[in-house]
């Protein structure tokens, strides 16, 4: 029989050009017979190629599609039929099923179904689906009527039951819907739209745990229905039984795993199973997706910050805390990523909109704090100070926030102290801090109470009598400092900071040998004590023997050359010392450390600036800032070279970066100072009168109050406090300033006065040798040279020197000196026009003319706006023998000031007449 159908089909394929399309159909009939649903659909799509109205041929297709569930395919072919005029009562029953699983709602509702002669079964079954639809069009009324008329036939179908509950629900009498489909499940238990309307009841009864139980009854039925298998999954989700709904969710991904929203879902039941890595796949495949569900991006965090993910979170929290509320524990999560990452402003940022905060978040809120502070935002690190003072009840989190409070000169951390040493008296963090605290603070009475309060506990608590030693020294009490350290000898004879206390006594008690010895006892013992080094260099310093001091502490390095306590140490004295260069070797060592001490980047700052190696201190200021931005000994540093190299408008931007998060008096004047250096006059102004009134007798301030009146052109009140600034910080600087006022009030011989009186002091300050040099020019050549040879003496390179010393020698007709001269300033800047003007005019009067007009080619254009340089480039062209081009430069060029017209007219009248 097998072998039969076979060859009946392979002959059917093979003659299927000569059949029709009846033959087709019919053929297809047999393949329906055979469970041959495949080879049906191409018979039968072969039929309607050759007969594309044969309604037959439309029908039968579009119920083989319904069969095998395409149900799109199935609903264009089975109203096909219709319109091409199929039996109604046998196609309207199939597409309406076709319409229901599509979802086509309105073309079940405007269903013509009157003139049709339907079955009262099938008239119950498209009768309750046209119900459906209506209420689904939010068309009640109609539905209602239908209900109606349905009540009048004469049929036990369920459908007609069906009908008659959704009245109950149109009614909103959903217990007496919910009993009579109950009684209708009883009898028809499999029933698929009986198990979805019990359902979806159950839903409008805000029972969702019964309306998921229905519809898993009805997916075990139907599985092929990956619509309601869909809602199904959902509802298992959020009724937060994820295992349930994760064989639903798989199969669902199977089919279509780019769905959005299937693999948030998932992501939802990998999070509730603690599956981090699984969650975060799915949450963010449904991103990518184009789910734009904030939950989605919070799972996803979520998930990435249990793995220590912490970019990945916050990337994902941060795009949505904006729509976050103040409490929602996400805030939370997100500023504890940023903080991981450094992100330390962003962090505080989010914790300020923290809202219903407590104590769970005081130890967030303090490392939040901290990490501002040492960052240098203090601004910021103080409001969330003041934000955690409420929620710091522990002993832990009060000394936290007493430690903060010091940091940022809030005297009320010792309260804090206080309190929590109150909470937990053994807490070792909050008694040392506290003491700390005391002394700095110079409670010495609290400290020595504290200090007996220990005592008192505990006998033999070192830590008691050296804070109370430590007390006694500060108030010069020796004999009670020393009778402190000693007990904390005999209590432990090994301890290096009594034995320590005991030999800065006798250094102050000027017991030297007893000094010396102790320090000896004691490096023998511990040799790479730092603490004891460092006394043993200034011990010997202050004996005069500074060298040895250093030897000291170089010996201990030798032997133990990876401890980097003593390489700071040797580089920090050395740089005391003004050894540069060798300190630099030692803070060199360094480079590489991952984590660099605050003395590394200050002493090492230092010494290349001392060293002169600029390009050095700028690339080291450079890599601190971008490490610690706002921390002031880098700013300050930074700051000082901006201000030596003349880069102002550099220093505005840095004053005001680092003001914009820590109030600070120094650098609201350095910013001041750095404003009216650019020339910002107006911003300058509003600086100036924003320094606090207490501080505008400052020497500095007076300062910037000389520049502003100068602008003004009030030079009479401008010099006295151009003068008071110098007397303040008497540096080149400040004597130009109060040079300038001087002069513009004619007091030049005050004014020369005061330079030769600043140069007796100060003999090799360069702004004030310059200013001399300048004055001596027109009054006499020989000092003018001796003062820039001085110059030259200091900065071999300095520009201005090199080029005035050049025209001295010019005007004195000692040509090779004033061409070596010259030739240097030219090389320190080649593009200055002055400079090359001095050079060539060197070269002239040695007869170089080509040469001279060389180098005047360099600079020399239509544009130069220097009479003067531009006529002494014309001349040099007709000397050279250039007398076309020597007469169209003077042509085309008119003079302004009466010295050049006068000039011009006698090169006129000598090369181009």
């Amino acid at each position: 029989m097998r072998k039969t159908i076979i060859a009946l089909s392979l002959g059917m394929l093979i003659s299927c050009g000569q059949q029709t399309s009846e033959e087709h159909i019919q053929a297809a009939q047999e393949f329906i017979a055979q469970n041959d649903n495949a080879s049906a659909i191409i018979s039968l799509k072969t039929a309607v190629q050759l007969a594309p109205k044969s309604p037959e041929a439309r029908f039968e297709l579009g119920k083989v599609y319904l069969d095998e569930k395409q149900f799109e395919s199935a609903e264009k072919e089975l109203s096909r039929a219709l319109e091409y005029g199929y039996d109604g009562a046998k196609v309207l029953p199939l597409l309406t099923r076709a319409y229901q699983r599509t979802g086509a709602y309105a073309a079940i509702s405007e269903m013509e179904d009157k003139n049709v002669d339907l079955s009262n079964e099938d008239k119950a079954e498209i009768g309750y689906f046209k119900i459906v639809s209506l209420v689904r069009l939010n068309k009640p009324d109609d539905a209602r009527a239908i209900i109606a008329d349905l009540s009048q036939l004469q049929t036990d179908s369920v459908f007609k039951s069906l009908s008659q509950a959704y009245k109950d629900i149109l009614d909103k009498d959903y217990p007496l819907a919910l009993q009579s489909l109950s009684d209708i499940k009883d009898s028809h238990s499999d029933h698929p739209e009986v198990l979805k309307l019990l359902a979806q009841l159950h839903l409008s009864l805000g029972d969702p745990k019964a309306a998921a139980q229905e519809f898993d009854r009805y997916v075990s039925l139907y599985p092929d229905d990956l619509q309601t298998t869909f809602v199904l999954a959902k509802l298992w989700v959020d009724l937060g039984e994820t295992a349930k709904a994760e064989p639903y969710l798989d199969q669902l991904l199977a089919v279509n795993a780019k769905n959005g929203l299937l693999n948030q879902l998932k992501a939802a039941a990998r999070i509730a199973d603690k599956d981090y890595g699984e969650a975060q796949k799915y949450a963010e495949l449904g991103i990518q997706n184009g789910m734009n569900d904030p939950s989605l991006r919070l799972i996803a965090g979520y998930a990435a910050y249990q793995q220590k993910d912490f970019e990945a979170a916050q990337q994902h929290l941060s795009l949505v805390a904006s729509s976050l509320p103040g409490n929602h524990p996400g805030l939370r999560l997100l500023a504890a990523s940023q903080l991981q990452l450094g992100l330390n402003a962003e962090a505080g940022d989010v914790l300020e909109r923290m809202e219903q905060v407590n104590e769970q978040d005081a130890q967030l809120f303090s490392k939040a704090s901290y990490e501002l502070l040492r960052q240098g935002n203090v601004k910021d690190a103080q409001e969330l100070v003041e934000k955690s003072s409420s929620i710091s009840t522990t002993a832990e989190d009060l000394t936290r926030l007493g430690l903060l409070k010091l940091s940022l000169n809030n005297l009320d951390g010792i309260v804090n102290l206080e309190e929590a040493l109150e909470k937990s008296p053994e807490l070792e963090s909050a008694k040392k801090t506290l003491a700390t605290a005391y002394i700095t603070t110079k409670q010495y009475d609290k400290a020595l109470e504290l200090a007996q309060q220990w005592k008192a506990e505990d006998a033999n608590d070192i830590s008691a009598y050296l804070l109370a030693g430590e007390v006694f020294s500060k108030q010069q009490d020796l004999s009670s400092a020393k009778a402190e350290f000693e007990q904390v000898m005999r209590i432990d004879p090994e301890h290096k900071g009594a034995a320590l206390g005991l030999i800065n006594i006798a250094i102050t008690e000027k017991e030297v040998v007893q000094a010396q010895s102790g320090l000896t006892d004691l490096l023998n013992r511990f040799p790479d004590y730092t603490p004891a080094l460092a006394t043993a260099y200034l011990f010997n310093k202050q004996q005069g023997k500074t060298q040895h001091g250093i030897e000291v502490i170089k010996s201990a390095l030798n032997k133990a050359p990876d401890n980097q306590e003593l390489s700071m140490l040797y580089a920090r004295v050395l740089l005391l010392e003004q050894q540069y260069e060798q300190a630099l070797q030692e803070f060199v060592k360094f480079d590489q450390n991952e984590s660099l001490p605050p003395a590394y980047w200050q002493g090492k700052g230092q010494a290349l600036i001392r060293s002169g190696d600029l390009q050095g201190a700028q690339d080291h200021y450079d890599k601190w800032l971008s490490i610690a931005p706002n921390d002031k000994q880098a700013v300050v540093g930074k700051l000082l070279l901006l201000d030596n190299t003349g880069k102002f408008a550099e220093g505005v931007k840095l004053t005001e970066g680092f003001l914009a998060v820590r109030n600070d008096t120094q650098m609201q004047l350095l910013n001041t100072h750095f404003l009216l250096m650019n020339k910002d006059m107006d911003a300058g102004r509003k600086a100036y009168e924003a320094i606090p009134q207490e501080l505008k007798s400052m020497p500095i301030v007076k300062g910037f109050l000389a520049r502003l009146l100068i602008v003004d052109g009030d030079f009479e009140q401008a010099e006295p406090n151009a003068h008071a600034a110098y007397e303040g910080l008497p540096n080149g600087r400040n004597l130009v300033l109060w040079v300038f006022t001087l002069e513009r009030l004619s007091k030049k011989e005050q004014a020369l006065g005061a330079i030769q009186a600043h140069l007796k002091v100060s003999p090799n300050d360069g702004a004030a040798l310059m200013m001399l040099a300048e004055r001596q020019i027109n009054s006499g050549d020989d000092e003018a040279i001796a003062s820039y040879q001085t110059l030259l003496q200091k900065n071999p390179n300095n520009f201005v020197a090199l080029n005035n010393l050049a025209y001295l020698y010019l005007q004195q007709n000692q040509l090779d000196k004033a061409l070596e001269f010259a030739e240097n300033a030219v090389k320190q800047r080649p593009d200055n026009a002055a400079a090359v003007d001095t050079y060539a005019q060197v070269l002239v009067a040695k007869g170089e003319y080509r040469k001279a007009v060389k180098q005047y080619d360099a600079v020399v254009n239509d544009k130069m706006r220097n009479e003067e340089i531009y006529l002494n480039y014309v001349e040099a062209l007709f000397l050279d023998g250039s007398t076309l081009l020597g007469k169209r430069k003077l042509e085309q060029r008119e003079m302004k000031t009466e010295e050049n017209i006068t000039r011009q007219a006698q090169l006129k009248a000598k090369y181009a007449e």
